[in-house]
């Protein structure tokens, strides 16, 4: 079961990362747009619950309760994102070093104008783009890594979640005749 865990974590890691190739490839203003990188969430989420779900009913002999389940999800989801960071880590250091500038001052525009739409005061929109400016040094390669780190807390509240949903249901009465 560990080689099947593994493989599915790297399929959906492949998948993430084939997805970012792709929006990369129809340019800065589709990879910039928040929206599409949002798409790709319950993607995740529902693939590796669906090979949670096929592991649990390929392995009839394991029990799959909440704990087990809740390992499985959660190695997938470190592995997954762990692909895909490093693929992240590849398209922003070597294949385009400059795309976390120009990705970075596009983030910044749109942050701008849409804090101007929602009537925020200019000081404030001056005060947050100002926080910002070192958004081109989170594509490096160790604040990449650090922040896949920083997500295992995220991915573990969403592995429990997810759990309690995919683990194996037992029976009320243990003694019963099925």
């Amino acid at each position: 079961m560990k080689s099947n865990v593994i493989r599915y974590g790297a399929i959906v890691g492949v998948i993430i990362s084939v997805y970012i190739a792709l929006l990369y490839a129809l340019g800065i203003e589709v990879f910039a747009n928040w929206w599409y990188s949002i798409i790709m969430y319950p993607i995740s989420i529902g693939l590796i619950c669906y090979f949670t779900i096929q592991l649990r009913n390929k392995n009839e002999a394991e029990p799959f309760h909440f704990r087990q389940t809740f390992v499985v999800i959660l190695t997938m989801l470190m592995l997954a994102t762990l692909v895909s960071t490093l693929w992240n880590i590849v398209l922003f250091n070597v294949i385009d070093p400059e795309l976390p500038k120009e990705l970075s001052e596009r983030i910044l525009e749109e942050t701008e104008s849409t804090m101007a739409k929602w009537g925020a005061p200019e000081e404030v929109i001056k005060d947050t783009l100002k926080e910002m400016r070192d958004l081109p040094q989170q594509f490096k390669p160790v604040a990449q890594l650090l922040s896949w780190l920083k997500g295992g807390l995220f991915m573990a509240i969403l592995s429990v979640v997810c759990a309690s949903f995919v683990k194996r249901k037992t029976p009320a009465n243990p003694f019963a005749a099925e």
